[in-house]
């Protein structure tokens, strides 16, 4: 007898979740969908955050540049080598200027990683901005962000990015 209850009860939740389900889904007249990834690589907010960042880091690329291409010098060196000292000192030298640039190339991406996240925290908090006034002034029920499909009829990325351009 309980099992019952228990299926009784059961399918008058699922009817019920259903039913207040479609009763929200007619409540919705205006439906937008906004491809986060394209706002982050088509503003021109987003662009100038890349342009800045990578003259902020230029520098510190070029010298790991500049260490990696001392190490493939020092590499050939060492193959060439024929005297055992020779090449143990060499390769000492190798292996130093391998930790060092493992340790710069470590401490570069966690500093961009850093300031990246920095300033695309506020190209979100402007994009958020920017899809709230186009959804009040434009009428939109409910505005979705990164979801698996949506029909793109309900894309509105194009608007944020030109309201965001202006």
């Amino acid at each position: 007898m309980t099992n019952n209850r228990v299926i009784r009860w059961g399918t008058a939740l699922l009817f019920g979740s259903l039913l207040s389900g479609s009763v929200w889904a007619e409540s919705i007249q205006k439906l937008g969908f906004i491809n986060t990834e394209r706002v982050w690589r088509e503003s021109r907010q987003a662009q100038s955050i890349e342009k800045t960042l990578e003259r902020e880091f230029s520098s510190r690329r070029q010298a790991l540049e500049k260490i990696e291409r001392e190490g493939l010098a020092l590499e050939k060196r060492v193959a060439a080598e024929k005297d055992a000292v020779r090449r143990s000192s060499l390769l000492a030298k190798l292996d130093a200027m391998s930790r060092e640039y493992r340790i710069k190339q470590a401490e570069l991406d966690e500093d961009y990683n850093l300031r990246r996240n920095e300033e695309f925290a506020a190209l979100q908090q402007n994009a958020n901005r920017v899809i709230i006034d186009l959804a009040k002034k434009d009428g939109y029920d409910l505005i979705l962000q990164d979801v698996v499909f949506i029909n793109g009829k309900f894309d509105i990325t194009d608007e944020v990015i030109r309201e965001m351009n202006r």
